[in-house]
């Protein structure tokens, strides 16, 4: 094994032939299937190098054998191996990987969700404390690079999510709500970062879109956190920074696009009167605000508004399904159309009266 490993790390001799290649994986391949109880103490030195090898048959044909044995080999490896010999090399790996990110952490992250997706419930279970303490510390990747590119951030965390969200779907409610609240804990911590927020709610986000319905369990505790946040990145409300860091405009964008999201996937899975009286109340003028929220610019400013507050104001309306509740709603947007911009009054006439009316916006001055 150990000449095999030192073969595959001389990544030169590699790619100047595929016959090479190809070899050297359908070795790994043989001795995988063949050795699954015999290979723990090289596992890492294997997973490394199956990652750092997706790197380079990136640059082939997706139809190419070089791509096809390797996504068999790494099919393999999860779901050949116990969760007892996978996981600690999983663990290990990351520690390694996490240093130099880039392209690696897709590849990674496959393979760790594949093989959750083929355990056991028991074994779930049985590892379930270990998986979230190694998801808690994957988690924490935005706040160690909060000061890399956004968007190419965000692309890394969501492999990360993706593989969270894996195991999520196949926790039963009795085992999902605590690990539920040891995320919240973790990102909402008086001395926690504040980049974990970004982190949490694009997780929660996409716990959203997976569970539907039953997200609704849980989602009552994200009601005040939301309003909340709403307002403390709402620079119509406050002046003060919410991020510390140069980029505070784009990561405060993020963070109401995350929220906003989410918030509509909540409000159109709603089967169980999610919004009752209380919580519509604390919703309502945070959500509706944010028509004056000109946060990021003109351009970011009409793109939230049409992409993502209209779509989960409109939600939320529907999910009230009660006048007492709806009217004020409406009342409080159609206020918005008295704004002193008349941007703010024409976004006020799209949510409350809805396009049909906007005959009248000459008369609002729009």
């Amino acid at each position: 094994m150990p000449p095999l490993l030192t073969t595959m790390r001389n990544t030169r001799e590699l790619v100047s032939g595929e016959v090479y290649l190809l070899s050297a994986l359908a070795a790994l391949q043989k001795v995988v299937e063949t050795l699954p109880h015999f290979i723990s103490p090289y596992l890492e030195g294997v997973l490394s190098q199956v990652i750092h090898l997706e790197k380079i048959t990136s640059e082939m044909s997706p139809a190419s054998q070089a791509n096809v044995r390797l996504t068999s080999l790494k099919k393999t490896l999860a779901t050949t191996l116990s969760p007892r010999v996978l996981l600690p090399a999983i663990n290990k790996t990351y520690k390694q990987i996490e240093k130099n990110w880039k392209n690696l952490m897709g590849p990674f992250m496959s393979i760790l969700r594949e093989h959750i997706g083929v355990m056991r419930k028991e074994e779930l279970a049985s590892h379930q404390p270990q998986l979230t303490t190694f998801f808690l510390e994957a988690l924490d990747f935005r706040t160690q690079h909060s000061e890399n590119d956004l968007e190419e951030i965000g692309k890394t965390e969501n492999y990360i999510i993706d593989c969270l969200v894996a195991m999520v779907v196949k926790l039963s409610e009795v085992t999902f709500r605590p690990l539920f609240f040891k995320l919240f804990d973790w990102a909402k911590t008086e001395d926690a970062p504040k980049d974990r927020l970004l982190t949490f709610y694009n997780l929660a986000d996409c716990i959203a879109e997976k569970l539907k319905g039953l997200f609704t369990l849980f989602a009552g505790h994200l009601v005040k956190p939301f309003a909340d946040t709403l307002n403390q990145v709402n620079i119509s409300k406050t002046d003060e920074a919410f991020f510390d860091s140069e980029n505070d405009p784009e990561k405060c964008c993020l963070l109401l696009q995350f929220i906003l999201n989410c918030l509509y996937k909540i409000f159109l899975f709603d089967t169980q009167h999610f919004l009752s009286k209380e919580r519509a109340e604390a919703l309502m003028m945070p959500l509706v605000d944010q028509l004056e929220n000109r946060l990021g610019g003109e351009e970011k400013f009409q793109e939230r508004v049409t992409k993502h507050l209209i779509p989960c104001l409109a939600q939320f309306s529907v999910a009230m399904a009660d006048d007492s509740l709806w009217k004020p709603l409406n009342y409080q947007i159609l206020l918005k159309t008295r704004d002193s911009s008349p941007k703010v009054r024409r976004r006020g006439v799209h949510v409350g009266a809805g396009p049909a009316l906007l005959c009248l916006a000459p008369g609002l001055g729009l």
